[in-house]
């Protein structure tokens, strides 16, 4: 049998004498032996390590494990752990050098880990001592009771069995409750010397903050944070291997159900991480594809988002089915496409192709309707601009719509476009847009094209910044990036500097632009006469309205007028066709021979 946990250095004949720990067996009345308390107590002494042994209920002894004198490795019982029952393993564990009380790890463990009972045998160099008992409660859940002390010798254990049966009880009793508890979630970051400073702040710690908002949009409760300093990343574990140690010890303090890292870590660093930590880890990009997957509403964004998590999940295959069956799901798994991760790598890669051909004919459908505005010469503008910046409720406002609008991260996915009437019965079409973020995964860059093209054929882009934010300048390098990633960056755009209502001194509000800058509150309507007037100038040339009588003879005039102009009405006689239009001067010039009156 193997011999878990820190083993280095140990000579062979210490090695020898904990294999002979799994020839022990503990009687079923009981939780442990004399001879087994004084065998862990004496190799525990000698070198100065701890030593942990996990017993099943039927005695038999299924794990030890060699922790290092520092630091607590009590790691998971693989394939046991359950949040609706108690795993049946009990853990007897030595502190070498110090007391049996059990320390806040190995409560914490005992919680993490659903165990029957773990004990600690404090150690006076390898001669037992005093053996305190942690069993979890049987009236409160996630509450853990205490006895002790008690000797090696111990022979009645009848009450503390009787005990872990109650509470193993009380807990199936009680599963309803611990299903919607929120999972708990550490962060992790990393700096290193390529890491920008934003106004004297790194770049590192910004990225947490909103790291913390998306996993808190997510569904998830922060127990921890941590950023890391370090020349670059780890090729096998992201962060440092002695990092790895202290993330361990932090997941078992926390009683974490997973941790999210702040960038995208590769399928082998995702591995090996999980190995070592025992809980589910996932990444910035599983966070974002999560948060899509619980927003999205239309077909194409179900669609969008099922891509995206195959694109992402397909190199990850190999191993993920086991990951969701022991962790169990939750954040960073759930989603249109969650129910397809398990199968093999041919059929999540003919899946995607499908979607690809569906969103295809999206497209088709979607450059129908935009051949249909160009013709009647329908100005669009697109609103973009990072995620929770205020694009819907600007929208919203301008065309008095009712698109759903909250404070929230990515409360927006399915693009929408409304009709906004300006000046001289002017109209305009206005598009709401996805939101932007820094480290935007580009499985989600490329999965949302097809909603991204609004973008791409719109005639102007207004910016939507939330000025309230310290780092908006730095959102507007991270939007006007992802535009020249789409292929959008040189459109004609202007900044609209949003929430101005939240700032004291308007006046304070600067910002370096060669772009035109407006202040605007879309809550309470300040300053979008203002936007109104601007893209009144901007994109609404005056058109006069034209009658013209166009001869059978010339038939390229008619689909000229659709294409050029707003056709009114066509009637036809013997002669050719009556046509009312509305042109520009420019485009009335071209067609002049055929105009045969001018209204003012």
């Amino acid at each position: 049998m193997d011999i878990n946990g820190s083993t280095e250095g140990l000579k062979n004949s210490v090695i020898e004498a904990l294999e002979s720990i799994y020839n022990l067996e503990v009687p079923q009345e009981k939780l442990w032996t004399e001879e087994l308390i004084n065998t862990i107590s004496s190799i525990s002494g000698e070198t100065n390590r701890e030593i942990a042994v996990y017993i099943d209920r039927k005695g038999r002894i299924i794990d030890v494990i060699v922790g290092d004198f520092r630091t607590v490795d009590l790691t998971e019982v693989e394939g046991r752990r359950s949040k609706t029952r108690l795993t049946g393993v009990r853990c007897i564990h030595t502190h070498p050098g110090a007391s049996g009380i059990l320390s806040p790890a190995d409560i914490s463990s005992l919680k993490l880990l659903r165990l029957d009972m773990i004990a600690a045998v404090g150690l006076n160099e390898q001669t037992p001592d005093q053996i305190y008992v942690g069993v979890p409660s049987q009236v409160e859940v996630g509450d853990v009771e205490f006895f002790g002390p008690y000797s090696a010798d111990k022979e009645d254990f009848e009450a503390l069995i009787e005990y872990i049966s109650e509470a193993d009880e009380f807990l199936k009793e009680h599963t309803e409750n611990l299903q919607n508890v929120d999972e708990r979630a550490i962060l992790v970051g990393i700096k290193t010397q390529e890491t920008r400073d934003i106004q004297g702040v790194s770049e590192a710690e910004i990225s947490m903050r909103e790291l913390e908002e998306l996993a808190q949009t997510a569904g998830a409760i922060v127990v921890s944070k941590l950023i890391q300093n370090r020349e670059g990343r780890d090729t096998s574990f992201y962060i440092g291997r002695g990092k790895v140690e202290e993330l361990k010890l932090l997941v078992q303090t926390t009683e974490a159900d997973m941790v999210i890292f702040d960038e995208e870590i590769s399928p082998s660093q995702q591995r090996n991480l999980e190995e070592a930590l025992g809980i589910k880890v996932i990444d910035r990009t599983a966070l974002i594809l999560d948060i899509f997957a619980q927003r999205a509403r239309s077909r194409e964004g179900k669609i969008q988002v099922e891509l995206a998590q195959l694109e992402y999940n397909l190199p990850r295959l190999q191993g993920l089915g086991l990951v969701l069956s022991r962790l169990g799901g939750g954040i960073g798994t759930r989603g249109p496409g969650e129910t397809k991760l398990e199968t093999d790598k041919r059929h999540i890669r003919r899946k995607i192709s499908l979607l690809k051909k569906q969103l295809k004919e999206i497209k088709k459908q979607r450059g129908i309707l935009r051949v249909e505005r160009k013709r009647n010469r329908i100005p669009v503008i697109s609103l973009v601009g990072y995620t929770n910046s205020g694009k819907s409720t600007l929208l919203n406002t301008l065309c008095g719509s009712d698109v759903y609008a909250e404070n929230q991260l990515f409360a927006t996915l399915d693009t929408t476009t409304r009709q906004l009437i300006l000046d001289d019965n002017n109209t305009i079409l206005v598009s709401d847009t996805v939101g932007f973020i820094r480290k935007l995964p580009h499985q989600l860059l490329d999965a949302f094209k097809s909603t991204l093209e609004e973008v791409l054929y719109a005639d102007a882009l207004v910016i939507v910044v939330d000025s309230s934010d310290p780092y908006f300048e730095d959102h507007i390098r991270i939007v006007d990036s992802i535009l020249d990633e789409l292929g959008a960056g040189q459109k004609p755009s202007i900044i609209a500097l949003n929430k101005i209502d939240k700032h004291t001194d308007i006046e304070s509000v600067r910002i370096n632009s060669d772009r035109s800058v407006i202040e605007i509150s879309a809550k309470t309507g300040f300053g979008l006469d203002n936007l109104r007037k601007y893209l009144q100038e901007q994109l609404c040339e005056v058109r006069l309205k034209y009658k013209l009588s166009i001869p059978f003879s010339e038939g390229w005039v008619l689909p000229w007028l659709y294409e050029n102009g707003k056709v009114i009405s066509v009637e036809y006689d013997e002669n050719g066709s009556a046509a009312e239009a509305e042109l520009t001067r420019e485009a009335a010039a071209y067609v002049k021979k055929y105009i045969v009156t001018q209204e003012d």
